[in-house]
Parts: C-alpha cells; structure tokens; sequence
C-alpha cells in the first residue's frame, strides 16, 4: 500500500493564525498526492492550504509552491487552495501531482475571523 498517514489531527487554527505541518516526506515513488482536509463536524471556510515541494541539493533545500507546464501553451500551476467564506462543507480533497522528491510542508492559513476549532489533514499517494 502506498503512503498514508496524518499530518494534523484535529488541532485548532485560530483567525489570523498560520500552521506549519513540515512533513518532510520522501514521495519521489509518488505520482500524485491527495490532501484530505477537513474540519470534523465543523467547517473549513477561509482555509488557505499550500503545498511545498522541495528537491535536497547538498547543504539546502530547492523549495517549490507551483510548477510550470509545457504543452500546447504554458501553464503555471499553483499548489495553494483558499477555501471561500460561506462554503458551508465541512471538508476536501486536494490533488497534486508530485513534482520534487520531498513533501516538504504544508502551510495552513486561517484568513477568516473566527478560528477554526479542530482541522484534520491527511496524505495519500497514488502510486
């Protein structure tokens, strides 16, 4: 079975506050990764989540938020989601492809002005 594993476990976001998870997992057997976030019985509205990815040179890490795609046109895409006010659901499933060998962090924002009581996260990988 491939990675699975929590990365919060329903720990609260206050307004204004910004969580850093630091996973710092190795997912280069990866191809895609799924971010369930979710609330438990509340919600997750003014959320932000961003995905950093980063690639271990000698003495640093290259650290990624977007990549950048060559196709029929260019596309850049960013690994970051703010969740509307008002969503009214109490979770959500955010997919990203694997574009470093390292899940290096994933960065949770409460932008809104009422905190956040408990937030889950958790990673899956698609082989």
């Amino acid at each position: 079975m491939g990675l699975q594993q929590v990365l919060l476990d329903g720990q609260p976001v206050a307004a204004g506050q910004e969580r850093r998870l630091l996973p710092g997992l190795d997912i280069a057997a990866h191809r895609r990764l799924h971010f369930h976030v979710s609330g438990g019985i509340g919600g997750i509205e003014n959320l932000s989540i961003r995905v950093l990815f980063g690639t271990p040179i000698p003495g640093v890490i290259l650290l990624a938020d977007s990549t950048v795609w060559f196709e029929e046109t260019i596309w850049e895409r960013e690994f970051l989601h703010q969740v509307p006010s008002g969503y009214g659901r109490t979770g959500m499933v955010m997919s990203v492809p694997v574009v470093a060998p390292l899940l290096y962090d994933v960065i949770l924002s409460n932008t809104g002005p009422a905190d956040l009581p408990e937030i889950y996260v958790a990673v899956f990988a698609q082989d």
